[in-house]
């Protein structure tokens, strides 16, 4: 599967974890509504951030 440029951008913000949870996934909600990552971006991106929550 191809990423686009929004989804490696998006990886980078979660390996660096100095964003909380919450403020993530709204800005990755925003990527989401607007055609910027798909679905199955989002769900990987949302799995990374909770395993980095625990």
């Amino acid at each position: 599967m191809k990423h686009g440029r929004s989804y490696g951008l998006c990886k980078k913000i979660v390996a660096v974890g100095k964003m909380d949870k919450e403020t993530m996934l709204s800005k990755f909600d925003i990527l989401l509504i607007s055609g910027g990552l798909t679905e199955d971006d989002y769900k990987e991106l949302a799995t990374e951030i909770n395993k980095s929550e625990e």
